[in-house]
């Protein structure tokens, strides 16, 4: 082989080998970008690697109101400062996990007999809560249903989206974003 077919031979392995590298390095590095509620793979284990929401752990914010959702949907009570008790309602979806949210996914916690009934959103919850996800249906559709009503999400790219109070624009479920 002469040396210019060595020398061309070389660069193609090295520009191939590079490209390799670089589709292989690329999805990761927009998954690692991402950080929402992950809709890859098969619905029904869609949430089993979630982060944890409480009012310290990404309190402000889309992934909450997914939460929320949840808990509108499966007729979660909160209890307020007089000990009185309401329902959890689709005005409360919001993104905002403040004492409503954590009284009321403690009070869905206890209901459904979880060992961590904190408050706090932790594997346990998401967990148990996946297992009424079906879908995805035409356009991305995932449905929750819960014990009261069945709520809709959508999972496009890879990424949950909510609607906030239940209505208007579907929003990317971002554990740091909220609207």
């Amino acid at each position: 082989m002469s040396m210019r077919k060595r020398a061309v031979a070389m660069m193609t392995a090295a520009l191939l080998g590079a490209g390799t590298f670089g589709l292989a390095v690329a999805p990761a590095a927009d998954a690692a970008s991402y950080h929402g509620i992950d809709g890859n793979g098969v619905v029904s284990d869609d949430w089993q690697d979630e982060e944890n929401l409480s009012v310290d752990d990404h309190a402000n914010s889309n992934a909450t109101a997914l939460w929320e959702s949840v808990l509108y949907a499966d007729g979660a009570k909160w209890q307020d400062e007089d000990g009185d008790w309401h329902n959890f309602g689709k005005s409360q979806i919001d993104g905002s996990f403040g004492p409503e949210t954590e009284s009321a996914t403690q009070w869905w916690q206890e209901h459904y007999g979880l060992t961590d009934n904190d408050g706090v959103v932790t594997d346990q919850s998401w967990e148990f809560a996946q297992q009424w996800l079906h879908g995805p249906f035409s356009g991305g559709g995932v449905r929750y249903h819960g014990d009261r009503r069945d709520v809709d999400f959508k999972r496009v790219s890879g990424k949950y989206r909510v609607k906030l109070r239940g209505t208007g624009p579907w929003r990317i479920a971002y554990y740091d974003q909220v609207g």
